[in-house]
């Protein structure tokens, strides 16, 4: 047994990729592949969903927008609350259960029948969602060497995506079949068309739902093959554990009998407090300025799009299934964007791979709008891959930033109410670009919604995502988490001055829900009104109004510090 002091992320560094980092992979591959399906199943069902709701009204809306938003909300609150139980009883348990809660809670949304029924369902099963992604974005974080964190992180978040293709895979089939695949279950549905008359189908869209409750069975298996990480056991005191479990990961890869002593680990130290308010203490509020800024950005556009893209392309004169087949290769797009940004994001580093993604976006949603037309499949198909491609790149440009901004004792906590957050930007999108749909400005000569001109929207928020890259993210690429840990703790802040922060930010996301989610949802004809679109605004760039006052300010105090100490330093 060696007398010398280590770490962690030295000994899992040491060992490089291995069978334990292919065990991992696959875990959180399938975990995320699950996590997606159960999210995208509503969007590439909606359209369904709606004619079986609202079978007399050919154009919801907002309604038809918020099939979306219930999940999302749902994944706020899991995202939350997951994280800090993620902190508390470890990576193992907490996983388990959030994938058997989703898979549970999607069964009962096949039997759904009105609004209020699907959207209770939808939400519960959204917290189970909102659990996991943040969990596996942390146990990557915390199980993969630093020189390919970036990658693997990333990567694992493909398998998300994959979801999202599954989903439009299995509902465009299954969902215009014409016949009742589960008998009188699936019952025959006659609805309004926009241009007037009617159509019939069959609500077969509920089967999709059925297949969402496999994760129970998966999340039995994780029971029997997931282990914890030694990052969580060490931070927790519990060295010996953290000790057992690297000297397993070393055995199966270098087949040695190699042990470690726990009382030569050295484990970095934990924050004063662990609670969310810590986020936004002096320590860590620059950080979390960039990514909450940067993935609030990619969740409005991500989610927003995707559940109006089969809208869009059905507005334009596409049949119901080539408009979800265009969805789902806008999705495949994301596969391989989620694959290719963290070998660029471990090459070029994360600030500027990230910079770079938002100055894409703005160039593909242009040429979107601009060459977007009807009876054209495949210019319409390259425009998807295109869009797919850039805005999945920047969405998951964000990921290895979330772990790497935190220490191990609040990363999940971290990680998860930063995705938390951003997910009022995906619940509010779907309803806000809906609303903006109805709106005089964006509609044609026939009344119709013109989308070439409301996807033109999202220039905007584009641009405060490339502003905040620059103003906020710190480089982290290459380094080991207790390299980064190590960097907090020698600028000295303080981390027990956050809870002002924390509760102005809490108002703002109050009025964020109020003006962009219930506004719509509850006051009639909310498009049509003067004040609507102002309002939105507003509730939509308070929360940039917040990252520009308090992490600018705390970017000025950081660098006056470190100007000090390089002076102190030429002085010695």
């Amino acid at each position: 047994m060696d007398k010398k002091e280590f770490t962690v992320s030295e000994v899992i560094d040491s060992i490089g990729i291995s069978s334990h980092t292919w065990i991992v992979f696959a875990i959180l591959a399938f975990a995320m592949i699950f996590d997606g399906y159960d999210f995208m199943i509503v969007n590439s069902t909606n359209l369904y969903v709606a004619h079986t709701f609202w079978p007399n009204d050919p154009n919801p809306g907002a309604l038809m927008g918020s099939l979306t938003t219930w999940g999302l909300l749902g994944m706020v609150l899991g995202g939350a609350v997951g994280g800090i139980l993620s902190d508390k009883l470890g990576r193992k348990k907490t996983l388990i259960m959030a994938v058997m809660f989703y898979g549970l809670f999607t069964l009962p949304q096949a039997f759904a029948n009105d609004l209020v029924f699907f959207a209770a369902f939808r939400l519960i099963a959204g917290f189970g969602v909102g659990s996991c992604i943040p969990i596996v974005t942390t146990v990557f974080s915390e199980s993969m060497p630093s020189k390919q964190r970036g990658v693997f992180v990333t990567f694992g978040m493909a398998f998300m995506v994959v979801g999202w293709v599954l989903a439009g895979l299995i509902a465009n089939p299954i969902c215009n079949a014409t016949t009742p695949l589960l008998g009188d279950f699936t019952n025959q549905v006659t609805y309004t068309l926009l241009e007037g008359g009617t159509a019939t189908m069959y609500a077969n869209w509920r089967l999709c739902y059925l297949i969402g409750a496999l994760p129970l069975a998966y999340g039995v298996l994780l029971i029997f093959v997931m282990h914890e990480t030694p990052h969580w056991y060490a931070n927790s005191g519990r060295k010996k554990e953290a000790c057992e479990r690297l000297t397993q990961i070393e055995q199966a890869t270098r087949h040695t009998t190699h042990e470690y002593d726990p009382n030569l680990l050295i484990v970095p130290p934990k924050p004063a407090k662990t609670g969310p308010a810590v986020l936004f203490s002096s320590k860590f509020i620059v950080a979390t300025c960039a990514i909450w800024a940067a993935y609030f950005v990619g969740q409005f556009c991500v989610y927003g799009m995707n559940a109006w893209i089969p809208t869009w392309f059905v507005g334009l004169g596409y049949s119901q299934a080539d408009s979800v087949a265009l969805q789902t290769w806008n999705n495949v797009a994301a596969i391989a964007s989620n694959i290719a940004v963290g070998f660029v994001s471990d090459k070029v580093g994360r600030k500027r791979n990230l910079a770079f993604s938002w100055l894409f976006c703005i160039v593909a949603i242009i040429l979107c709008s601009i060459f977007v037309a009807p009876n054209n499949m495949a210019i319409c198909i390259v425009l998807m891959l295109l869009f797919g491609f850039a805005l999945n790149y920047a969405i998951t440009a964000v990921q290895p930033l979330m772990p790497e901004s935190y220490p191990t004792a609040i990363r999940n906590t971290g990680t998860s109410w930063c995705q938390a957050f951003a997910r009022f930007g995906g619940s509010a999108s779907s309803i806000v670009l809906g609303g903006i749909a109805g709106m005089a400005f964006f509609q044609t000569a026939t009344g119709a919604t013109n989308w070439s001109t409301v996807v033109l929207v999202l220039i905007v928020p584009f641009a405060l995502g490339f502003i905040c890259t620059v103003l906020f993210v710190k480089e982290t690429a290459g380094k080991t988490m207790d390299q980064l840990a190590a960097e907090e703790e020698r600028r000295g802040a303080s981390e027990s001055d956050g809870n002002t922060r924390f509760i102005i930010m809490l108002v703002i996301v109050a009025i964020l829900a109020v003006l962009c989610i219930v506004c719509p949802l509850v006051v009639p004809n909310w498009s049509k009104q003067s004040y609507a679109l102002p309002l939105m605004a507003i509730g939509l760039l308070l929360p940039f109004a917040y990252f520009f006052i308090f992490g600018g300010k705390q970017v000025a105090i950081n660098k006056k510090a470190e100007a000090a100490m390089d002076d102190d330093k030429v002085k010695a």
